[in-house]
């Protein structure tokens, strides 16, 4: 078995040369070091110092090993150090799921996350709400920010209050001014695919039907970003998450209209597990709702 306290004795008085000075570096009585010299050298069958009343010199055999345990050590403290980091939660892995429509709230907490952690390693996952919480079960995602509610085994907080928005083209502002209008009703929608956002799918198509829409063509998309880029290109119109679009949309190309309506508005909240313990985690966790406190007031 490796006596790190040893070796790590045996360094110090290496590189100072003097037990008094030695020991003082290592917080112990000069006995203690003396006992640790003679234990390591009796373990090794050698000795490393010449001792004598100018100081302690090392034999050519401890020079020959102090190349060997200097490195050692050195990487020995180098972990205590990333292991304290760890418990504080100033360093580690953080793995977060989002949609795209938490992705303004994910933002603002990781942004000022990242800001007081700076040494986390952060993985991003952008996977549907219902894909999300399964994986936070099975520890693939430390922290879902997903539509509420969730599930009762898991931890939760609401962060933020979400609608449906009609977006189009500034160029046909002067015709199509809201969904309700004909001109509107005419245009292409830009869909996601059904199986890619079941829920906010169901929310649309409640919109169509309260509101008797039956468009003429429909597109279906992978990507809430490229449902975006289609309508900025005036390929169509869409309906898309209000506050995925703020701080996105170029108010000189597109114009977004927040529609309020019987299951049309959602809260999303942000999930994790209840027995959670990792710092990392816990640190995050404090920075989102300082986050979404500051937001809301």
């Amino acid at each position: 078995m490796v006596r790190i306290d040893l070796l790590r004795a045996f360094v110090i008085l290496a590189e100072t040369s003097n037990y008094t000075v030695a020991a003082r570096g290592l917080g112990m009585a000069q006995p203690t070091l003396t006992k640790q010299i003679n234990r390591l050298e009796d373990i090794l069958g050698h000795q490393l110092f010449h001792r004598s009343r100018q100081g302690t010199e090392l034999t050519d055999f401890g020079r020959q090993y102090l190349k060997e345990v200097q490195p050692l050590i050195r990487e020995a403290d180098r972990i205590w150090e990333y292991g304290l980091r760890m418990a504080s939660g100033d360093t580690g892995q953080l793995s977060i799921g989002f949609t795209f429509s938490t992705l303004a709230t994910m933002s603002r907490a990781l942004i000022a996350y990242e800001r007081a952690y700076p040494q986390v390693d952060i993985a991003l996952h952008d996977i549907s709400s219902q894909s999300q919480l399964p994986m936070v079960r099975d520890h693939r995602l430390d922290v879902a920010f997903a539509r509420w509610p969730g599930a009762a085994d898991l931890a939760s907080q609401v962060i933020a209050r979400d609608r449906l928005a009609f977006v189009y083209p500034v160029e046909l502002a002067a015709t199509v001014q809201s969904i309700d209008s004909p001109a509107a009703r005419a245009l292409p929608f830009i869909r996601l695919k059904r199986t890619i956002a079941p829920g906010f799918e169901a929310a649309v198509q409640r919109l169509f039907e309260w509101k008797g829409i039956e468009p003429s063509l429909t597109h279906y998309v992978n990507e809430s970003l490229v449902q975006l880029g289609m309508v900025t290109s005036g390929l169509g119109v869409a309906i898309m998450h209000e506050s995925a679009l703020k701080g996105i949309i170029d108010d000189r190309r597109l114009v977004s209209q927040g529609i309020e309506g019987p299951g049309l508005v959602w809260q999303t909240g942000m999930f994790w597990r209840k027995d959670e313990t990792k710092p990392v985690v816990q640190n995050f966790l404090a920075v989102a709702r300082g986050v979404a406190n500051t937001v809301s007031k």
